[in-house]
C-alpha cells in the first residue's frame, strides 16, 4: 500500500489549498464519565451550562463532548495547559450535525495558527464513545 503524499492530503476550495493543521482522536469509557459526573465540580468545571442541558446529563452523551473535547486538545497539539474545559462548546446544527463554539484563549490560539476549519464527528456504543476532531488551515 502506497502512502498518500503531502499534495494528496490537501484539499482544494475555491482555488486555495486546505491544509491539515492537526487531527485528534479520543476514546472514553461511558462508565468513567457517569461516575465523574456524579460530581457537581467536575459538571461546572467541564461542561457548559447549555451542554448539560443539551445532553439532559445522559453519560453517553456526555462521555461524547467529553472525548470531543479532548480530541480537540489533541488536534491543537496543546493539551488542555492554559486552556479551560468550557472555552469549547459543543453544539449541534439543525440537522444535528455536532460542531464546536469555541471562545476565549482556545478560540484566539486556533485563530493566531490560522486554522479555518473545524472537523468533528462524535459516536458511542454501550461502553466507549469516541470522537475525532480534524483542524483545517487555508494555505492562500
Amino acid at each position: 500500500m502506497d502512502f498518500l503524499s503531502f499534495e494528496q492530503r490537501t484539499l482544494k476550495r475555491d482555488g486555495e489549498i486546505g491544509l491539515i493543521f492537526g487531527i485528534g482522536v479520543d476514546v472514553i469509557e461511558i462508565s468513567r464519565i457517569a461516575r465523574a459526573t456524579q460530581s457537581e465540580h467536575f459538571n461546572e468545571k467541564v461542561y457548559t451550562k447549555a451542554e448539560l442541558t443539551e445532553t439532559k446529563k445522559l453519560a453517553h452523551r456526555l462521555a461524547g463532548f467529553f472525548a470531543a473535547k479532548e480530541a480537540l486538545l489533541k488536534a491543537m497539539g496543546t493539551g488542555l495547559v492554559g486552556f479551560n474545559w468550557c472555552e469549547m462548546e459543543v453544539v449541534h446544527n439543525e440537522q444535528g450535525a455536532p460542531f464546536f463554539q469555541l471562545n476565549g484563549k482556545v478560540a484566539f490560539f486556533l485563530e493566531t495558527q490560522k486554522v479555518t476549519r473545524v472537523h468533528l464527528t462524535i459516536s458511542h456504543c454501550r461502553e466507549y464513545a469516541v470522537a475525532q476532531v480534524i483542524l483545517e488551515k487555508m494555505d492562500n
